[in-house]
């Protein structure tokens, strides 16, 4: 029973959002969590500012990590994103921001083992991703967020991130 009551009262929170839930032009949006790929789980940070409705440019930094038979790695990204907001094409009835994007940055691997014989198999250097999200307004100015990503380093791979985000 107490397992219906929380799924009444969370379908009702999220039937109350009142957001356009379209970037605009001159908004700032600031993102923050965690996801999950092939290479490690990740912690995020991110901001996107509206260069026009539909088109917003932003950075990113993440921290990465992961254990793979006893080797640690970490992996530090910097990366310039884009992204195109596609929500007011769909006419939606709920507070929703549809995008999808390219980014493009530099990845940083560490390896952290005591065996001289281990070479890292990630190496460092300049990475591309796509992404395609979504942002979920609970009001105004804060939202849910999950995104799917494919990114190319000296690796691919794809992942999954979820978080929250902030509209300035």
């Amino acid at each position: 029973i107490y397992m219906k009551k929380l799924i009444f009262l969370l379908g009702c929170f999220l039937t109350i959002g009142t957001a356009s839930a379209q970037m605009s032009k001159g908004d700032v949006e600031v993102n923050g969590g965690v996801g999950f790929s092939g290479v490690g789980t990740m912690l995020y940070g991110s901001a996107d500012y509206g260069i026009t409705k539909q088109i917003s440019l932003g950075g990113e930094l993440f921290f990465r990590f992961d254990n793979q038979g006893g080797i640690g790695y970490t992996n530090i990204g910097v990366l310039a994103t884009s992204n195109y907001h596609f929500s007011q094409h769909l006419n939606l009835s709920i507070p929703l921001d549809l995008y999808g994007g390219l980014s493009l940055g530099y990845y940083n691997w560490a390896m952290n083992t005591h065996n001289e014989f281990f070479s890292s198999f990630y190496g460092s250097g300049i990475g591309l991703r796509l992404q395609s999200g979504a942002r979920y307004f609970f009001n105004k100015n804060l939202a849910a967020n999950a995104e799917w990503f494919v990114e190319n380093n000296t690796f691919s791979t794809g992942g999954l991130r979820f978080g929250v985000t902030y509209l300035f």
